[in-house]
């Protein structure tokens, strides 16, 4: 047989390596060139062999006879088998799952077409970059630009590696000279085209069902004071909805160390680019970092983050930072490894600082079962010295002057191999972060002239924040109507059952599709839908722009919950909440004694009618009259003498009494203050007092002169006593 040349392959995505100081010469190239077409003519010329032995086989009814001889059909089966084994080799090769030898005649078929089809396309992708035409997966900025006087977060102008043109009503704002500039924050999302799902490649696949609560994967505890034990909680109904957390008992006992409580001396780390950085993406680089790390009384934490292509988030990337280097772990790769870094972040003695850490807790504990103990939260620290703002960045500006890049935040760090820009960008979170503990932990000494009430209270909160747990998300029976709240839209029942339903339907395929909220259906075009209430499958598509992929591939289903909510029976909201009832039958609790509750007065109830018959009405001159019934007379002596009388009196008053009843009704109608009262009565009890004196001097007389001659009791006038509260009641 002639010699092979040397094959190249294609089907590999080759990576961009640097140009050789040397090139090669001409004659070298020409002759790779054509020992590269010579191997191609000899492979077709053996394909086409290959198939005309096929295709000499005997088809149909005589195939049939000639399997009924034993040593054929035995034949057939070798090399068939043999076949298959060689398709199965290549499949191995070309790193492409699946067993051929598994599958059923049609089955094998289309599973060689559908593995021809994945050659074929990373042929093609390797030829094109090998001739520059493709320069792999480059990835792309978006640039968007967000105005900080507006109230809403809507982008005002987004490029693509350039300014596009302005249009719409939603971005109006002049350039012109003479107007007043506008304060523009800059935000960047950077990703890439076509970035491979990384849920795809985790060993233990996602579950995003909300029946199984969030269940700590740890199957061994470094630094423990109590065994591990992974205790469920449960509710009334005995299902279990959480489960303790597994370093509760460690985080409860702990105690910061003295040193720590201690006034720090600040070391001024390097520049970044004088500073050693370790990217850890295989498990041999994991366990010499771990080493590393061990040997460190500071380690400065930090976590990248994507959201919005999963349901509950994903671990991009984790950055860790000593005094002397840099650590970024690829935790996309390393997702099933990670948990040994327990060893170092458990570790009482060893200090972990965070900023704003309340995220990045729950996302180590979910994707990468971490945990940690002795924690220092640089975003308490700067609330508990009451700075002007608790940023990282303003942080980083106050202690070292330094303006961080912060245009990033919005990159997909899924994307793989990382930017050379993105590395950077992940580096600097954590590369300053232990100077400014040090600074942080002074000011906080130094503003409580020494004591350590401050401090202790930073290391307390810090570790509350140590003792959250992850918990999946939930919906309830009326969490769409907080979404109808907040935007302080007016909804009748047919528009919050399409909301509803919109809202079950949503979520349910979010879990199933591992999308989030905002790609599945973001919360205005559901509004939207709701609120419009399209008869038709295109309405529904114009309430959406851009549509989202997952609407078009179920646009049938949401179709279907549209037209349910237009077969209820429409309800005014007023009515459906409240039930009316009348208002002479509503407890109450005034008092319609006083003059300030009228029981008449309706004006502070909801609903009023002015519109309901009364005894008066008006006549076409405007006067008040009663509408049908004639006045009533009544006779003038019934206002001088009742018709029944509880106590005896004459049938009709004399002279006197009728002089005294008038002047004590005209007293009553003016209205006389209490000390002018006391003043016009003081004679009289004076006059009153003077007459008591006098009878006691008379008896007391009468005694001393008649002494044996004893005064009946019978006889005996005693006046009452004449009181100054009875003065009053008159």
């Amino acid at each position: 047989m002639p010699q092979t040349p040397k094959q190249t392959n294609l089907s590999e995505p080759e990576q961009p390596e640097e140009e050789p100081a040397s090139q090669p010469s001409t004659s070298q190239a020409s002759s790779d060139r054509r020992n590269l077409v010579t191997f191609t003519t000899e492979a077709y010329r053996n394909v086409v062999a290959a198939t005309r032995c096929c295709n000499a086989f005997p088809q149909g009814a005589a195939r049939s006879i000639y399997l009924s001889y034993p040593g054929y059909a035995r034949m057939l089966e070798e090399q068939s088998q043999r076949v298959l084994g060689l398709i199965n080799k290549v499949l191995k090769t070309e790193n492409i799952s699946g067993d051929i030898k598994r599958r059923q005649g049609d089955e094998q078929l289309e599973m060689v077409q559908e593995f021809n089809d994945i050659l074929f396309e990373r042929i093609t992708t390797n030829l094109d970059i090998r001739s520059g035409l493709r320069r792999g997966n480059q990835p792309m900025v978006v640039e968007t630009q967000v105005d900080v006087q507006s109230t809403s977060s809507a982008a005002k102008s987004a490029t693509i590696t350039k300014e596009s043109p302005r249009a719409g009503s939603w971005n109006r704002y002049s350039t012109t000279p003479g107007t007043p500039a506008r304060n523009m924050v800059s935000a960047r999302l950077y990703t890439a085209h076509n970035i491979m799902r990384p849920q795809i490649q985790f060993k233990v696949p996602v579950d995003n069902s909300s029946q199984n609560p969030f269940r700590p994967r740890l199957t061994e505890k470094p630094n423990s004071l109590k065994p591990l034990a992974l205790l469920p909680e449960y509710d009334d109904a005995g299902n279990v909805v959480s489960y303790l957390h597994p370093y509760e008992f460690e985080l409860l006992k702990f105690e910061p160390p003295n040193e720590q409580l201690q006034m720090q001396k600040p070391l001024l780390p390097a520049p970044p680019a004088e500073t050693e950085l370790m990217v850890v993406d295989n498990v041999e680089a994991l366990q010499e970092a771990l080493k590393e790390l061990r040997q460190a009384p500071q380690i400065a934490i930090d976590v990248e983050h994507h959201s919005y292509r999963t349901f509950m988030g994903i671990t991009c990337l984790v950055q860790m930072s000593t005094r002397t280097k840099d650590y970024i772990f690829d935790t996309l790769t390393l997702r099933e490894d990670m948990h040994i870094l327990n060893l170092v972040l458990t570790d009482p003695k060893v200090l972990k600082i965070l900023h704003g850490a309340d995220l990045d807790i729950e996302w180590l504990q979910r994707d990468l079962s971490l945990y940690i103990v002795n924690m220092f939260d640089t975003h308490r620290a700067a609330k508990a010295l009451n700075m002007a703002r608790l940023s990282l960045a303003f942080l980083l500006k106050h202690y070292l002057d330094l303006d961080v890049d912060k245009s990033l935040q919005l990159a997909d760090w899924r994307m793989r191999p990382l930017p050379q820009k993105l590395i950077d960008y992940a580096r600097q979170d954590t590369h300053y972060l232990i100077y400014v503990y040090e600074r942080l932990t002074n000011d906080l000494l130094q503003s409580e002239q020494g004591q350590l009430q401050g401090l202790r209270m930073v290391y307390q909160m810090s570790t509350d924040v140590c003792k959250k747990r992850y918990t999946k998300p939930h919906i309830g029976p009326d969490s769409h109507l907080d979404l109808v709240r907040k935007t302080k839209r007016s909804f009748d029942n047919r528009q919050l059952h399409a909301l509803r339903g919109i809202f079950v339907w949503r979520d349910a395929t979010a879990r199933q599709e591992d999308e989030s909220y905002g790609y599945v259906l973001p919360n205005h075009m559901m509004l939207q839908i709701a609120e419009s209430l399209p008869r038709e499958m295109q309405g529904i598509l114009a309430c959406c722009n851009p549509i989202p992929p997952l609407v078009r591939q179920q646009l049938n289903t949401l179709h279907q919950i549209v037209l349910r909510a237009r077969e209820q029976p429409l309800i005014k909201p007023i009515l459906e909440a409240r039930h009316i009832v009348p208002i002479h039958l509503l407890p109450s609790t005034k008092d319609f004694n006083s003059k300030l509750n009228c029981p008449l007065d309706f004006s502070h109830q909801e609903e009023i009618r002015d519109d309901l018959p009364t005894l008066l009405s008006r006549n076409p001159t405007g006067k008040l009259e009663h509408p049908s019934k004639p006045k009533l007379e009544v006779p003038s002596a019934s206002l001088i003498a009742p018709a029944l009388s509880l106590l005896e009196r004459p049938a009709t008053p004399t002279q006197d009494e009728q002089v005294r009843w008038m002047r004590a009704r005209q007293e009553s109608k003016t209205m006389r203050m209490p000390y002018k009262r006391y003043m016009a009565i003081l004679p009289l009890m004076q006059q009153q007092k003077n007459e008591q004196t006098a009878q006691q001097n008379n008896e007391q007389l009468t005694r001393r002169l008649c002494p044996a001659e004893p005064v009946p009791p019978t006889e005996l006038q005693i006046e009452p006593k004449v009181e100054e509260d009875s003065v009053y009641n008159i």
